[in-house]
């Protein structure tokens, strides 16, 4: 998954609102295209219930809009769904509870932190099994040339090891490995 950040805030709520998910809808109708829904769980804010941020229906909502994927500390849910769908999902855990009358997305579009990591709308996230990057958007210029070189240097030396060069001679050629 490669997108950037579209991230929302989340508060707990504590009964039913007398009309669900005001908040999630209005931040699925302005998230675009190549952005990542990102919604942290908000632990440290009363939000210690096991509610899942994120579903197939959302999910069906944002891939039809051409949003890249979806990131969460949090759990999700309908993952077999999800998957199914080819929509991008990261979270921490499953639960097949939703959100309503658990929390509500009270802004979106706004700053957010995730495991400490500072997440501001437009970031760089870069995400598969291994794990998730954020690239602050001030570096991802940078960035993006950085790994462009290091790419350039392991396909050198892949080739050069699989034509029947030592590893050892490829790295000092090379200096990647």
């Amino acid at each position: 998954m490669m997108g950037y950040a579209f991230p929302v805030r989340v508060e707990a709520v504590f009964k039913a609102p007398d009309v669900p998910y005001v908040g999630l809808l209005k931040a699925l109708d302005a998230v675009g295209r190549d952005q990542v829904y990102v919604t942290p769980s908000n632990r440290n804010n009363g939000g210690d219930h096991p509610a899942a941020f994120w579903g197939e229906l959302l999910s069906t909502a944002c891939k039809h809009k051409g949003v890249a994927g979806a990131l969460t500390d949090g759990p999700v849910r309908d993952t077999t769904r999800m998957k199914a769908l080819g929509f991008k999902v990261f979270g921490v855990q499953t639960s097949p509870l939703d959100i309503n009358s658990r929390y509500e997305v009270v802004e979106h579009n706004v700053p957010a932190v995730i495991d400490g990591v500072d997440i501001n709308p437009g970031d760089l996230i870069v995400a598969d099994v291994d794990g998730v990057v954020i690239v602050p958007k001030a570096a991802i210029d940078e960035v993006i040339a950085r790994v462009e070189e290091k790419n350039s240097g392991e396909n050198l030396f892949r080739k050069a090891v699989r034509e029947g060069m030592a590893p050892s001679e490829a790295f000092a050629k090379y200096g990647v490995l």
